[in-house]
């Protein structure tokens, strides 16, 4: 009976020492998971509400121009005057007392070269006959003629970005209030003038005349500055806002090549993800559940630079049939797609460059590149790509990584084809240029990791955790699935 009673203890503390063993009674299997999430959920609210949370709060050197065509015109006291100057002097001064705004003093002819090419985001234009008609009005004023309100017109480059539009015009409208009173000012202060030169000239006709008039009737016969006269003078400027070019249906207001090139970031990083575990199971390196199957092929481990390669060189052709589908696509939906062979090259060219990154982290960190990814060319990539806030109206922060996010790159290039006509200097050649550095960069990590792994780890091969069983380094194969006879791996298709 003792005996026995020892043999049942024994076995009661085996069992109570599996439980304990049991994955699911680890902490790392519930708190690991867990931090992943809070990782991912804390870095990206940090980093996409705080990059796009407060755009006109970040301004730095955001471009307008003003374009003054003023021609000039006499003034009533016999001298020239050129409002459109005076105006042109107040804003640049305005606006250089930091450094929120750059603005160019530009000729019509740049404004617009400037304009079709994304490099600023509103110009104010003043036009030839600014001055004409703002002295006219002190004229008018007396005699009550019908005259034209000086005028002055702000377009806007909605292509360049919706919210740059209406960041510009919230910009330039109190340069333009304060230029509106300026203006008014001096306007009243001239009709004032000519209100008491009129009255004396008045005087002096009467007494040449040798007529008198009782001081009342007189008063009435002068001109003039009436109520509806003075509120006209003290704001003169009529300012109005347009697009200078509107964007086309279906490129979603100007922002449709921004949302093209976050539908390709997506297909980069998810179809890398999913090559991964993919190519990795067909190697034997990581085992893959395809419904109710397990796969796992024979363990052929090649070197992770060869690995690195194949992943993406399968992203690299596959991305070729992708881009021409997407764009057929997207040309079927209402899409309008000029320039049809740059976009083909940029479209492959964004796939491959995502891949590329994507498969670098991956084969420099493993498992966890792939949320490396997450936060680098997603979380990061998305407030610094400019397609929502203009680079100009980022936090530094973003301003200093911008360029090297694979999504700017991607974005400017694909603006650059869909709305600028395809033109070098929109950001076509940078964007490219951008892209292939990147591609250049993620091989060099891919490469230097690969090799040095490789020599100090050697090849890649499974290690099972303290405890575990099975086939593989550090583990036992007495309770391991029966093992295949010339390689050791477990089965290709063992079931769950």
């Amino acid at each position: 009976m003792p005996a026995h009673t020892d043999n049942n203890g024994s076995a009661t503390r085996r069992v109570r020492h599996a439980t304990k063993r049991h994955p699911y009674y680890s902490p790392r299997l519930w708190l690991l998971p867990l931090l992943v999430l809070l990782l991912l959920g804390g870095t990206g609210t940090a980093l996409y509400i705080g990059g796009l949370g407060s755009p006109g709060g970040h301004l730095n050197h955001f471009p307008i121009a003003v374009v003054d065509e003023d021609a000039g015109a006499e003034a009533p006291d016999g001298g020239r005057e050129n409002l459109g100057a005076t105006i042109t002097d107040q804003m640049r001064q305005g606006f250089s007392r930091n450094e929120e705004i750059d603005l160019r003093v530009l000729s019509w002819d740049e404004a617009r070269d400037q304009m079709s090419n994304g490099q600023i985001h509103a110009a104010v234009v003043i036009p030839e006959s600014f001055s004409a008609d703002a002295l006219a009005l002190v004229n008018a004023t007396l005699t009550e003629d019908e005259v034209t309100r000086p005028a002055v017109t702000v377009y806007t480059n909605p292509l360049a970005g919706p919210l740059a539009s209406s960041l510009a015009t919230n910009a330039v409208n109190p340069a333009l209030d304060q230029a509106n009173k300026s203006v008014g000012e001096q306007l009243t202060s001239a009709a004032q003038s000519a209100q008491t030169a009129a009255q004396a000239q008045l005087d002096r006709q009467l007494r040449t005349a040798g007529a008198e008039l009782p001081t009342q009737l007189e008063q009435q016969l002068a001109p003039k500055v009436t109520g509806t006269s003075a509120s006209l003078l003290s704001t003169p400027i009529q300012v109005t806002t347009t697009a200078y070019e509107t964007p086309p249906e279906g490129t979603a207001l100007g922002m449709g090549a921004f949302f093209y090139s976050v539908l390709l970031m997506i297909v980069g990083v998810a179809g890398s993800v999913a090559i991964h575990f993919l190519v990795d199971s067909r190697l034997g390196v990581l085992p893959i559940e395809l419904g109710p199957r397990f796969v796992l092929g024979p363990p052929i481990r090649p070197p992770r630079w060869v690995t690195f390669f194949t992943k993406w060189g399968i992203v690299a052709l596959g991305a070729l049939p992708t881009a021409g589908l997407m764009m057929w696509v997207a040309a079927a939906v209402g899409m309008p797609i000029p320039h049809g062979g740059w976009y083909f090259l940029t479209t492959w060219l964004s796939i491959v460059t995502v891949s590329a990154v994507t498969f670098a982290l991956i084969t420099a960190l493993g498992s966890a590149g792939m949320i490396l990814s997450m936060i680098y060319i997603v979380f990061m990539g998305l407030p610094a790509a400019s397609g929502v806030v203009p680079l100009e109206a980022l936090p530094g922060f973003f301003r200093f990584i911008a360029r090297g996010e694979p999504l700017y790159q991607m974005t400017m290039a694909n603006r650059a084809v869909l709305y600028f006509d395809a033109d070098a200097g929109a950001g076509l050649q940078s964007g490219i240029i951008g892209m292939l550095i990147l591609i250049v960069i993620a091989v060099i990590v891919a490469m230097l990791f690969a090799v040095i792994y490789e020599r100090a780890f050697g090849r890649r091969r499974a290690q099972l955790a303290a405890g575990g069983s099975g086939p593989g380094a550090g583990g036992s194969p007495t309770a391991g699935p029966a093992q295949h006879p010339r390689t050791g791996a477990a089965p290709r298709h063992a079931g769950t």
